[in-house]
């Protein structure tokens, strides 16, 4: 039997609290009170944000007011224009199919396998590697489902707001038999100078790790929400260098965006752009690196009334 004692108490007084207030930061009607209080929950730290100190505050800020160019950068279909004329055709992934109603949507079309995912969001994305193990009405069910949401509720990420929902198929990128690695590449601007670092996952769906690495692949002692692998054990991408020369090209006039990119079959091919990763809830550890982060860009520029409470 579970012994009942203070702290098992306080921690779920805390549990319960922290519920409450999620929810009612993200009632608020100003985006830029939600992210406030989004910064003070998470963080535990009292920030009006307006000082962009920290990496986590400049995207906390950002959510609230965006450049008006995130919104198109971030439609997962509409960016793919931007990309062909930034580096040309050869690495956007093929696309099968794109519909905004499901009605008429006839998966006997689609090859044996592919990758569908919403257009207007994050983290809306199914792979299927063989569409006869697949029931066509649960993937029609899951597509309506994103359909039917607007991604920018969940942590008032403004950009996403005014983007059109769709569903696209594309095909699925693989490596060595396996879904394609992605490179997250963070790419910062400080008075034109570059600054690139570059995200790799491995064991997605085991343990799940994180390294951070140099653009020169030396690590880097941070920890972005999860574990880290040992440095030695992360394979250097063999087309790191075209990778570092394509987020490059596509993070042009941007003073912060990551660029997510696929390695398959010796090819690179272009994912999304990111322009508030984790809606800045991400904790970077040790906490000097959400200074360090901020001093590699410039500010945003936040002039006008969304900054007004």
């Amino acid at each position: 039997m579970s012994v009942f004692t203070p702290r098992k108490a306080w921690s779920k007084v805390r549990r319960h609290a922290g519920r409450f207030f999620w929810k009612k930061a993200r009632e608020v009607r100003s985006d830029y009170v939600a992210a406030v209080l989004f910064h003070i929950i998470h963080h535990k730290r009292f920030s009006l944000l307006v000082g962009q100190n920290t990496f986590s505050e400049r995207i906390m800020l950002r959510n609230a007011k965006p450049d008006p160019r995130f919104s198109i950068l971030s439609d997962k279909y509409e960016v793919r224009e931007f990309v062909q004329g930034m580096i040309g055709p050869d690495h956007l992934i093929p696309v099968y199919k794109v519909v905004d109603d499901l009605k008429d949507l006839d998966f006997t079309s689609l090859p044996d396998a592919f990758v569908m995912k919403a257009t207007h969001g994050s983290r809306w994305v199914k792979l299927v590697e063989d569409k006869h193990k697949e029931n066509p009405e649960d993937l029609k069910a899951l597509a309506a489902s994103w359909l039917s949401q607007s991604y920018y509720p969940a942590f008032r990420e403004s950009h996403y707001k005014s983007i059109k929902p769709r569903i696209i198929f594309e095909r699925l990128l693989l490596q060595d038999g396996l879904p394609a690695n992605d490179y997250k590449i963070h790419c910062f601007r400080k008075n034109g100078k570059l600054t690139q670092i570059v995200q790799v996952h491995s064991d997605r769906f085991g343990h799940h790790k994180l390294n951070l690495f140099t653009s020169d692949w030396m690590p880097l002692d941070i920890r972005l929400v999860h574990e880290r692998a040992p440095a030695e054990t992360v394979k250097k991408p063999a087309q790191l260098d075209e990778m570092l020369d394509i987020a490059d090209r596509l993070s042009t006039g941007i003073n912060y965006v990551r660029v997510d990119l696929y390695e398959s079959s010796g090819q690179v091919f272009f994912g999304e752009l990111t322009f508030t990763p984790g809606a800045g809830l991400m904790r970077l550890q040790p906490p000097d690196a959400d200074r360090q982060w901020a001093a590699l860009f410039d500010k945003d520029n936040h002039s006008g009334s969304a900054l007004v409470m």
